[in-house]
């Protein structure tokens, strides 16, 4: 039976809070949100001024690298992608070339949602090598896999959220190739255990590993994890390395078999929004716009989040508490649990403003509603094709200038 909307309050005291979340979503997988991770725009504003970037550009494929861990506070709009590198640009110049253009990639995957909607969520592309199609194992999602390398990715996935990049290319690289899963299954499980969890850069990197988003499938070998990796890794394992080859030897020995000609695949674009009407009354905060300082509060409407279990209740413990950190730093801002539409229904009958987003489940959720989809921060105004958005090269060409001064 479903339970009616609830208003709650959280806990300024962080330790209940978290133990308010572990209540509130007892179903939630995984730990509690543990150091040095914690939500909200304060915390977002210190990783960022503590970022740098020429140790990054130099580090960055190191996993002691000197990454910035801004993506889940990206993710969640602690931060927007134009104040993110406006800040960089302000205290680097062109020293934060390479930083900028990371950040980047989340603007070009995003803008890659918006247009092809959840077509994302399937090859984009033919693969250039055959894929496999094995079902996920449960054996990964243990991390028994018996390679310490791919074991230690899991188990620091499930209990912190949050893996370097490189990581992340070689356990997809494992899966894909090695295993011959079934890309969009084992996708759909990583950005379920992410902190930073976000459908267009989780599926949309996974299929660049996978070929179907890219030029070539991604391969590494055991001397490419040990350059990036460090040598911890392979002095505790005691299986043979299925890595140990040069790229020419693994080559031959995962694919093996030649590519048919595949008809064209096509892309599903958005549908039109529909006009809102009437007076604006409330703002509807979502999982993007987790900020006290979002444009959108400066209209002066009650405001109004909710922890909807249908919307939530996969996410993993650690990241319903993020999001609730965040919420604690906006004390104007209802917090409600229940169903998104019944609550949104039961403040206003007017016209509900919130950010745009690509987020089916979001828009599916208050599809019924008097919505006012306001767009979110842009980091560029450059207008993109649909064949430059199917390579970072293309998009990168278009807007490099506007964000390189």
């Amino acid at each position: 039976m479903t339970q009616p909307p609830t208003r709650i309050t959280l806990a300024s005291d962080r330790y209940e809070r978290l133990a308010q979340i572990r209540d509130y979503f007892p179903q939630a997988a995984g730990p509690d949100l543990s150091p040095p991770w914690q939500g909200g725009r304060l915390a977002a504003l210190q990783r960022l001024s503590a970022a740098n970037a020429e140790e990054y550009a130099r580090t960055r494929n190191q996993l002691s690298g000197a990454v910035t861990g801004l993506s889940p506070y990206l993710r969640h709009g602690c931060l927007s992608l134009p104040e993110t590198v406006a800040d960089v640009r302000a205290r680097f110049g062109k020293r934060g070339h390479k930083l900028i253009a990371e950040l980047a990639y989340r603007d070009y995957f995003r803008q890659g949602w918006y247009r092809f909607g959840d077509a994302i969520m399937q090859p984009m592309e033919q693969p250039k090598v055959v894929l496999g199609s094995q079902p996920m194992p449960d054996f990964i999602a243990q991390g028994f896999t018996g390679l310490v390398c791919m074991d230690d990715i899991v188990h620091q996935l499930q209990k912190v959220g949050y893996v370097h990049n490189h990581a992340r290319m070689w356990f997809a690289a494992y899966v894909i190739h090695w295993l011959k899963i079934d890309w969009r299954q084992a996708a759909a499980w990583f950005e379920s255990q992410l902190l930073d969890g976000n459908i267009a850069s989780n599926h949309l990197s996974w299929q660049w590993i996978a070929s179907s988003f890219s030029s070539k499938p991604y391969l590494f070998n055991k001397e490419n994890l040990l350059k990036f990796g460090g040598e911890s890794w392979c002095r505790q394992c005691r299986v043979r390395c299925p890595f140990d080859a040069s790229y020419e030897q693994l080559q031959q020995q995962l694919f093996t078999d030649a590519v048919g000609d595949e008809k064209p695949i096509t892309h599903q674009l958005h549908p039109p929004k529909s006009s809102p009407k009437g007076v604006a009354t409330l703002v509807w905060v979502h999982d993007e716009m987790l900020s006290p300082s979002h444009a959108l509060s400066a209209f002066n409407l009650p405001a109004l989040f909710v922890f909807d279990p249908a919307l939530y209740q996969a996410w993993p413990l650690k990241r319903l508490q993020f999001m609730a950190d965040c919420l604690a730093e906006m004390p104007e801002v209802e917090v409600w649990i229940g169903a998104t539409s019944q609550v949104l229904a039961r403040r206003t009958q007017g016209r509900i403003l919130t950010q745009d987003t690509p987020q089916k489940a979001l828009k599916q959720a208050v599809s019924e509603l008097n919505m006012e989809w306001r767009p979110e921060p842009q980091l560029t105004a450059a207008s993109l094709s649909d064949h430059q958005l199917m390579r970072f090269s293309r998009y990168w060409k278009v807007v490099e200038p506007t964000l390189i001064r």
